[in-house]
C-alpha cells in the first residue's frame, strides 16, 4: 500500500460497516451521473441514490431509457411526454412548449411509495438530438452581438430551464441526471444544467481512459464542450469519483481492504484526480474518491425487479431468467456504501 492511497483505504472499512465520517465536501442541489463509457454503473447508481434521496427529480437523458424502465416497467410501451419532447421546441421553431413532463415514481414503482420522487422519461429519439443541436448552434453563430449571446444561452441552458420549471411544478428540490455514454446532445446540456458531476469509474483500463477523456472534454479549449459556451462560462466541477466493481483482499485479518488489482486502479485514479484537482469541488484528492463493490446477485435482482438495493436483505432470492439468484451478506456492505455516497452529495 502506498502512502498516496492510505487515507482512502483506511476509511473504507468505516464506510463498509456504516461508521464513516462525512467527507469534507460542499453540498449541491443538482448532479449529473456521467462518464463517457457504458456499462460502468451510471444507471444503477442513479437508481439506488434516487431511492435514498427525498424530494428528488430524476432526469433520464440516456436514449436507452434504462433508468426510465426501472421507474416504470411499461415505459417502452408508453406514449407519455419525454425529455426529447421537452427540448425540441428550443431547436425547432413553431413547436409548443411541454409542461408537467415529470411523473410520480410511486405511481409506477411500488418500492417508492410514500416518497416525493419524480422522473422525467427518456426517449430513443434523443439519439438524433446531437445533430439538431449542432444545426441550431451553427445557426446561432451566424448572428452577432447580444442576439447571438441570447440565442446560444437559451440553447445551452434549455435543459436547465425545463428542469427548474419541473422542480417548481413537482415541489422537488434535488436533481440527478442519468446521462448517456457519449458526450454530444443531452449530456452536453446536462453539464450546463447541474452544479457538479458524479463520475463512476469501473476497475478497468478503458474506464480510466474514459475518465481522462471526460476531464479533457471539460478543460480543452478545442473540445465540443468548450468551443461554444454560455455567457457566464459555466462548467460543472466533479464532486465524486465512484470506483465501481472493486475487489477485496482475502488476507486473514484484513478489514474491507481492496485487493492488489483494485489498489493499482485506485492509485491511477487518485493520480488523475490530483493532477486535475482544479476540476473538483475541493483541493484535496482524497475527498473525492469512494469505493464500491461489484453488486453481483444484488445488482441482478435489483435490475430484474426494479427494486432498490436498500430494500434487500441477505437470503432474499428470486428467479431471473429461470436461474435462482440469491442476495448474499455483502449486500449490507453495499447498502452502507450507497448511503455514504448519497449523504455526501446532498
Amino acid at each position: 500500500m502506498t502512502s498516496q492511497i492510505n487515507t482512502i483505504i483506511a476509511r473504507q472499512n468505516d464506510i463498509s460497516v456504516g461508521n464513516a465520517v462525512a467527507l469534507n465536501l460542499p453540498k449541491f442541489d443538482s448532479y449529473a451521473m456521467c462518464n463517457l463509457r457504458g456499462g460502468i454503473g451510471k444507471t444503477s447508481l442513479s437508481f439506488n441514490i434516487s431511492f435514498l434521496t427525498d424530494n428528488l427529480l430524476a432526469v433520464d437523458t440516456c436514449p436507452q431509457g434504462n433508468l426510465s424502465y426501472f421507474y416504470d416497467n411499461n415505459y417502452y410501451q408508453n406514449v407519455s411526454t419525454t425529455v426529447n419532447d421537452m427540448l425540441l421546441p428550443y431547436f425547432f421553431n413553431g413547436l409548443g412548449r411541454a409542461s408537467r413532463v415529470a411523473q410520480n415514481i410511486s405511481a409506477t414503482n411500488p418500492f417508492f411509495r410514500g416518497k416525493n420522487s419524480f422522473f422525467m422519461p427518456s426517449s430513443s429519439e434523443l439519439y438524433t438530438l446531437p445533430s439538431q443541436m449542432a444545426n441550431a448552434v451553427a445557426g446561432a453563430n451566424q448572428l452577432t452581438g447580444p442576439q447571438k449571446v441570447t440565442v446560444i444561452d437559451t440553447l445551452l441552458y434549455s435543459l436547465k430551464t425545463e428542469i427548474l420549471r419541473e422542480k417548481q411544478e413537482t415541489g422537488t428540490d434535488k436533481v440527478i441526471i442519468d446521462t448517456s455514454p457519449f458526450f454530444s446532445g443531452c449530456t452536453h446540456l446536462a453539464w450546463h444544467a447541474v452544479d457538479a458531476l458524479v463520475v463512476p469509474v469501473r476497475t478497468d483500463k478503458q474506464s480510466i481512459n474514459s475518465l481522462s477523456l471526460l476531464l479533457k472534454t471539460l478543460s480543452n479549449p478545442s473540445s465540443e464542450f468548450r468551443r461554444v459556451m454560455p455567457a457566464d462560462q459555466h462548467a460543472p466541477k466533479i464532486q465524486m469519483i465512484v470506483l465501481t466493481g472493486c475487489g477485496w483482499t482475502t488476507r486473514a485479518g484484513a478489514r474491507n481492504e481492496p485487493n492488489q488489482q483494485t489498489k493499482v486502479f485506485l492509485e491511477e485514479v487518485r493520480d488523475i484526480v490530483s493532477r486535475n484537482i482544479a476540476h473538483f469541488t475541493t483541493a484535496n484528492p482524497d475527498n473525492h474518491i469512494v469505493l464500491s463493490d461489484d453488486y453481483l446477485g444484488s445488482g441482478r435482482m435489483s435490475s430484474a425487479l426494479s427494486k432498490p438495493i436498500a430494500l434487500m436483505n441477505p437470503g432474499d432470492s428470486a428467479r431471473i431468467n429461470r436461474i435462482k439468484t440469491d442476495v448474499n451478506p455483502s449486500v449490507d456492505k453495499i447498502k452502507n456504501q450507497l448511503n455514504h455516497i448519497a449523504q455526501n452529495l446532498w
